[in-house]
């Protein structure tokens, strides 16, 4: 009887330890809240996922386009940059992308470890979403192939998104994407507490030939 009790305890704290749990994860200050839906996923909670596209969209034009968000070069510069690794992280990205990167993280099934460094877990519904719904039919095709046969990698869909960029600000299921794999997905190897004085990158924020689309 003291046997059966002791296991009805230690259900009832898991429960109780899961529901606190999902009330931390839902605990989160949104920043863009909009009727207009960006993201239209069946089924799928797409709530933290526009509002981590859009805080993306906000650092993008603000590092790329100060004073003037021009939404095409800003992709463009950024996906020329992160593809050859010269994105400076924590130049970029604002306080409140780094709340959202916390809350993204949350969501255990949306990430995992590749064998070519990406974190995302493409076994995730929401990238059949987003494959269903790529504007740019090449792209998608592209897309598509590669999460139905567990082969998404940069090496193998990179130089064709590089050339896409111009539609990225117009097509919000790509731009989630994007987002996801270039933005938040990289901030996993990011020290936000480095000591500026001792960066020796030498990154190039602005060159000439980033970022265009041919």
């Amino acid at each position: 009887m003291k046997l059966k009790l002791s296991l009805i305890v230690l259900c009832l704290c898991f429960f109780a330890c899961k529901n606190e749990s999902k009330t931390e994860q839902i605990a989160f200050d949104y920043k863009y809240p909009s009727v207009e839906k960006l993201i239209d996923c069946e089924g799928i909670d797409t709530g933290l996922l526009q509002e981590a596209l859009q805080s993306f969209e906000e650092d993008l034009v603000n590092f790329y386009t100060p004073g003037k968000p021009v939404y095409s070069r800003a992709y463009s510069l950024f996906v020329s940059q992160a593809l050859s690794n010269r994105v400076d992280y924590p130049k970029i990205v604002s306080e409140h992308s780094k709340l959202v990167f916390e809350a993204l993280k949350q969501d255990n099934d949306l990430w995992t470890t590749n064998p070519d460094g990406s974190r995302l877990n493409f076994n995730n519904p929401v990238f059949k979403c987003i494959g269903s719904q790529i504007k740019d039919e090449p792209l998608q095709k592209t897309f598509n192939a590669l999460i139905s046969t567990n082969s998404m990698s940069l090496r193998m869909f990179g130089d064709e998104l590089k050339r896409k960029t111009f539609g990225m600000k117009d097509d919000k299921h790509l731009a989630t994407y994007v987002a996801l794999e270039l933005f938040y997905g990289k901030l996993y190897n990011v020290d936000f507490n480095r000591d500026p004085s001792e960066e020796t990158s030498g990154l190039k924020e602005h060159g000439s030939h980033d970022g265009h689309n041919h």
